[in-house]
């Protein structure tokens, strides 16, 4: 028998399989749900970056098995905040690329609204900040080194600050709006596979024009090719350590539109393995077809990841119960994630320490994810 909370599962996930497919599914007794239950979905749907999304699978059924007018209304409310949102992400990214654009610097939209145009309502993709990738626009004149450093001096000569910390990217306010600019698309020391990945990431990058919010907009984005290898790994990045229904949600879409445009030059078998249990859960969670070969146990991993995480209770309030606590999930993490990628425990322990160390303020901060 079910439990409530798996239940709620159950609801959210066929929403989001709803909105993807277009198609309303009855392995779900909907006239059975109760006010509690939606509220409860949609606080599961809000804490996985999907709430816009679940609202456009309710659309599809019959009134009568929709939740009640107040829990619709309210729901309804915190969807055109999204769409507010979306349209001035959209507008921001595409003034701050027509800027760089007649400075000589060609600008690309990493995730974000740039992946919107994968989903069936582009404006109902959760947003944070804005990731770009700067480069020259030609090569004769400026290197795309050169180019991604004069992005962030703009910037400085607006009287913007600019944080430049963080190896993979700088960090800029532009209208209220958190800009990382990035210098790599993954960070290159996380992994012995990071920095060769980079490098082919860079190889079929192909940045290609995109409309946005009905063609008001356009930008550059990577190429599917690009984004079925980014978003696997980034989401094996985040694997123990934030991965969410948003990330595997982004990764349906792709496969909704593109199947699984995968360079023939990924041959690690461990990020295959992973790669390959990203799209049979998608196929088996929300309707996608693409033919893998299927690990039912590294599925079923990746699913207990997102849904299940262990480190997701209240951590410790006493300092040492702190310090045990976060060396416990690092260990973890780089157990889960030494399946995925070639990592060094030394490493791991090293970059940490050294993170502290600069950050002396997070050493007994734990996040809550």
């Amino acid at each position: 028998m079910k439990t409530e909370h798996n239940k709620i599962e159950d609801i959210l996930i066929t929403l989001l399989k709803m909105a993807l497919q277009q198609s309303v599914y009855d392995n779900i007794s909907w006239k059975s749900v109760s006010d509690k239950e939606w509220k409860m979905c949609y606080d599961l749907a809000v804490k996985h970056g999907v709430m816009a999304i679940a609202f456009d699978g309710i659309q599809l059924l019959d009134q009568s098995l929709q939740p009640s007018r107040s829990i619709r209304l309210s729901w309804a409310l915190a969807v055109q905040k999204y769409e507010e949102r979306y349209e001035r992400y959209c507008r921001t990214a595409y003034d701050l690329s027509s800027f760089y654009s007649d400075n000589g610097i060609a600008m690309l939209q990493i995730k974000g609204v740039g992946l919107s145009s994968y989903y069936p309502v582009p404006a109902h993709r959760e947003g944070g900040d804005i990731d770009i990738y700067t480069f020259s626009k030609d090569r004769s004149k400026l290197s795309d080194q050169e180019a991604n450093s004069l992005a962030d001096k703009l910037m400085e000569e607006k009287g913007i600050y600019v944080e430049r910390a963080n190896r993979k990217h700088s960090n800029f306010s532009f209208r209220n709006i958190s800009i990382e600019n990035h210098k790599t698309f993954i960070d290159i020391g996380t992994n012995q596979s990071a920095e060769p990945m980079n490098e082919l990431l860079l190889e079929i990058l192909n940045p290609q024009p995109t409309s946005l919010c009905d063609g008001q907009y356009q930008i550059l984005t990577p190429s599917p090719e690009f984004n079925a290898l980014f978003l696997a790994f980034h989401a094996g990045q985040h694997f123990c350590s934030g991965l969410r229904l948003h990330h595997l949600f982004d990764y349906a879409c792709m496969l909704k539109k593109f199947g699984l445009p995968l360079s023939d030059k990924v041959t690690d078998r461990k990020l295959l393995r992973f790669i390959h249990a990203m799209t049979a859960l998608c196929n088996r969670l929300f309707g996608t077809e693409v033919k893998v070969p299927e690990n039912t146990e590294m599925t079923d991993e990746v699913y207990e990841q997102i849904m299940h995480p262990l480190f997701s209770g209240n951590a410790p309030s006493n300092k040492f119960g702190i310090f045990l606590y976060k060396g416990g999930r690092m260990l973890y993490s780089h157990y889960k994630q030494s399946k995925i990628f070639s990592r060094s425990l030394w490493k791991v322990f090293w970059n940490s320490v050294i993170f502290h160390i600069k950050n002396p303020s997070t050493i007994f901060f734990v996040s809550s994810k």
